[in-house]
C-alpha cells in the first residue's frame, strides 16, 4: 500500500513546460544567439537546475548569476499572467488528502517560487510538504531531495511513489529506492520509458487505483 505520494512539479502537477520553454528561449537569445538547441535538447532543459543549466554553457559564475536572475523575472512575468494546473491535479490531491495519504512536492524550484506556484493554481493547501532547490546539496537525478522527502515524512521506502515527468524524476525515485511513474502527458515520455518506471499513467486521477 502506498501511504506516501511524492510530485515533480513542472510538467507533472502545473502546466509550465511550454512557459519555460519560452523563458529559455527568449534567455539564450539574449545571452547566447549563436547556440541554437534542438527540440530534444530544449526539452531535457526542464530536467535540471537553472544553475546547472545554464553551467553546461559557460564557466562564467557571474554571468550565469545574471542569467538565473534574467530567467527568473522573464518566467514569472509569464506565470503571473495565467498559470493552470494540470486536469486531475486538484482532484488528485483532495482524493489523497481525504485517504489520509501524505502528500509532498519535490522540486528543482526554489521553495519560494515553488509555493508561490502552488498557491496560484489552488493546490498548496493539499501539499504536507515541500522539498525545494535549497533543500539539499545535490539534485535530481541524485537521490538527495527523495531520501529528505522520506526523513521528513518518515516514510517507508516500499510506501512511497514519486510522481512525475522527466527521466531524472525517474532515475532519482529507483536510486532512492521507491516506486517511480511516469506521466505520458510529458515532453520527454520515450526518455522515461526508457527507464523502466514502475508505473505509468496518462491522467493523475489514474493515480485513485495505486490506492
Amino acid at each position: 500500500m502506498i501511504k506516501t505520494f511524492l510530485f515533480d512539479l513542472d510538467g507533472t502537477l502545473i502546466q509550465t513546460p511550454e512557459l519555460i520553454l519560452k523563458t529559455f528561449k527568449i534567455t539564450f537569445d539574449k545571452y547566447f544567439p549563436e547556440i541554437k538547441l534542438s527540440t530534444d535538447e530544449e526539452s531535457n532543459l526542464l530536467g535540471h537546475t537553472l544553475f546547472e543549466t545554464f553551467g553546461n554553457y559557460t564557466t562564467d559564475q557571474n554571468l550565469i548569476d545574471e542569467m538565473v536572475s534574467f530567467y527568473r523575472m522573464t518566467s514569472e512575468s509569464f506565470i503571473e499572467k495565467g498559470l493552470t494546473s494540470y486536469e486531475g491535479a486538484l482532484e488528485i490531491l483532495k482524493h489523497l488528502k481525504h485517504k489520509k495519504k501524505n502528500i509532498g512536492v519535490v522540486t528543482s524550484k526554489m521553495i519560494e517560487v515553488a509555493t508561490h506556484h502552488l498557491d496560484l493554481v489552488g493546490l498548496l493547501p493539499y501539499v504536507d510538504h515541500l522539498i525545494g532547490y535549497e533543500s539539499t546539496k545535490l539534485h535530481k537525478p541524485h537521490p538527495d531531495p527523495i531520501l529528505k522527502a522520506l526523513e521528513i515524512f518518515n516514510a517507508k521506502n516500499k510506501e512511497t511513489i514519486y510522481v512525475g515527468d522527466h527521466e531524472n524524476d525517474i532515475k532519482a525515485a529507483k536510486a532512492a529506492n521507491i516506486q517511480s511513474c511516469a506521466v505520458t502527458y510529458s515532453m520527454r515520455t520515450k526518455q522515461m520509458l526508457f527507464e523502466n518506471p514502475d508505473f505509468v499513467i496518462d491522467e493523475l486521477k489514474n493515480l485513485k487505483d495505486l490506492i
